[in-house]
């Protein structure tokens, strides 16, 4: 467990180091809301009356940082433009924590898949070779060499470099329902490491599966969002500055 919150906060850190020079990094946890209207108000400073930046929603992830006081500091990611985000305040009773983290323990990991377990959960993630021949490849003007888009979109796993593995299915098993993640889950994502699954159970029936992946340099978080075993969302946290 204590590998798993170290590399929790070293994820946050990334984007503590630049843009949110404020935070005190070692502090920084993953959490979600809990509110009965269903979202939660991002204010610019820790008081109800301040300017609205932003709403995070119910049960989607953000990072916050517990500091002694009725106001937290927050970060939402949005996972759509990479390494973008909004920083603010929530009040400290519309957040919950995600503090336990269960490692999955393997039962069978061959070359190009993995099947993961603990007593009430099966996680079985595919990957399979990059073809760049199949896809569109798109490189930054100034810098040929640094591939920045791939069939149009932004993705994770590599620093600019074709990346060589592309996750091909998530399934997960709960309680005997099956539960298959769409393409849209994974399909820009990008050097899967299959060392590297854990869980966390939510509030109100949700649960959370969190896998970090790499090539050495484009390191990333990938967290599943699940309610009523059904998946809903998904949070990247790719640590740039």
């Amino acid at each position: 467990m204590k590998n798993i919150i170290f590399f929790l906060s070293f994820c946050c850190i990334g984007h503590v180091s630049k843009a949110l020079q404020e935070f005190t990094s070692d502090n920084i946890e993953y959490a979600v809301i809990k509110d009965t209207d269903g979202f939660v108000n991002i204010r610019k400073e820790p008081n109800n009356t301040a300017a609205i930046l932003g709403k995070v929603y119910k049960y989607n992830i953000f990072s916050c940082e517990p500091n002694g006081t009725n106001w937290w500091k927050v970060l939402q990611v949005d996972n759509h433009n990479k390494s973008n985000w909004l920083q603010g305040y929530i009040y400290k009773d519309r957040a919950t924590l995600l503090k336990r983290w269960d490692v999955i323990k393997s039962r069978n990991a061959l070359l190009d898949s993995g099947i993961f377990k603990t007593d009430s959960l099966v996680v079985v993630i595919k990957r399979k070779n990059f073809n760049p021949q199949k896809h569109k490849l798109t490189y930054q003007t100034n810098y040929p060499d640094e591939l920045v888009k791939i069939d149009g979109k932004l993705y994770w796993g590599t620093d600019g470099a074709i990346p060589k593995k592309v996750i091909s299915s998530v399934k997960i098993i709960k309680s005997n329902t099956v539960i298959q993640l769409p393409q849209t889950a994974f399909d820009d994502l990008y050097e899967p490491n299959f060392d590297s699954i854990s869980v966390c159970r939510g509030p109100e029936n949700t649960f959370y599966v969190l896998m970090l992946n790499s090539d050495g340099a484009g390191g990333y978080y990938i967290i599943w969002i699940l309610k009523d075993n059904k998946y809903i969302n998904r949070y990247i946290d790719d640590g740039e500055e």
